[in-house]
């Protein structure tokens, strides 16, 4: 490794926040009474990127042995589903209804997240189906169940107590929802980092032929990155509908694109591009702080998405540039 190569990878850890801070200096000095104040900081940025921190995450995980989910955001309606239509106060039809438990219901969501992930990994790890044709494929299959589930509707007045009040309130002056998705992250991240299962799945990604001979299942392990994610996804679609009080099909929809696209930022900004948590969680809240600072531009919608998905492409260059110079 030439000196050069050598100094860049030691300033990649830093390449992350400088760029986060330069965004925030950019668009605060164009908007500093609006993009600077607290309700746009603490609201409308910090607090919206709590879910798809979480699925952000979750993707990590499936990402870290050499694969993808295309499904995050169909499975998150589909788990959504089940939990709002259990614990709403009033029923698709609009009559009165008394909220069922809503531990137990929250439980049926992971659990559907789950199967759904488990369902994943077997099309993938073991009937040998490409990640991308599975996942997409059962992306459809998840959002239209959780359309059949809703009726094609929206439910709204979910059960206040030990749900919606528990996302919209505060703990320390930050929102419950930002700590619940570094709550999850955090474990992710100790799970990939601190774990046997974690350096098992990091083997797998680098190497999966190198890691069969070494003794590691390597399709058990794709399995269980499948069905981690699954949860994963669950758990952000429950977070949030109890932080809006309704559910729906469309909210999840976009956290497919969002959160593999803040996997390859993170890819590129730390650990040589590798997938990791740290550089996935700067990864979200980039590409959030993007569209909030677009948001106060004049510039189009239509090219403001144009910009988002120049953004993406970027990030993707690197870790590909990356691994082309590794297979010379």
């Amino acid at each position: 490794m030439s000196s050069t190569s050598a100094a860049l990878q030691r300033f990649r850890p830093l390449l992350g926040p400088a760029v986060l801070i330069g965004l925030i200096a950019f668009f605060g000095a164009l908007y500093p009474t609006t993009f600077l104040s607290q309700q746009n900081l603490l609201v409308n940025i910090l607090d919206t990127v709590s879910f798809l921190i979480i699925v952000a995450a979750a993707q990590t995980i499936v990402m870290v042995v050499g694969d993808f989910d295309l499904s995050v955001g169909g499975l998150a309606a589909l788990a959504t589903s089940f939990t709002a239509a259990l614990i709403t106060t009033t029923t698709l039809a609009g009559e009165a209804q008394d909220p069922g438990f809503v531990p137990l219901a929250i439980a049926i969501g992971l659990a559907v997240g789950l199967v759904g992930g488990l369902i994943n990994g077997v099309l993938v790890a073991y009937l040998g189906v490409l990640a991308f044709i599975a996942t997409l494929g059962m992306s459809v299959v998840y959002t239209n169940l959780a359309r059949f589930r809703l009726e094609g509707r929206t439910v709204y007045g979910l059960v206040e107590e030990g749900f919606v009040e528990v996302a919209r309130s505060s703990t320390f002056g930050l929102s419950n929802k930002v700590w619940i998705a570094l709550l999850i992250a955090g474990a992710i991240w100790f799970l990939l980092d601190r774990t046997t299962l974690g350096r098992r799945m990091y083997a797998v990604g680098g190497n999966a032929e190198a890691s069969r001979y070494a003794g590691i299942d390597v399709k058990r392990i794709r399995l269980i990155a499948f069905a981690l994610c699954g949860v994963g996804a669950a758990a952000a679609g429950i977070l949030q509908s109890a932080s809006t009080s309704a559910a729906n099909t469309a909210a999840t929809q976009p956290w497919m694109l969002q959160s593999i696209a803040a996997v390859f930022i993170g890819m590129a900004m730390f650990r040589g591009g590798k997938p990791n948590l740290p550089g996935t969680v700067l990864g979200v809240i980039l590409l959030r702080v993007i569209d909030n600072g677009l948001n106060f531009t004049d510039i189009p919608d239509a090219i403001q998405s144009a910009i988002a998905g120049l953004v993406i492409v970027l990030a993707v260059l690197p870790p590909a540039i990356a691994r082309m110079r590794a297979q010379r």
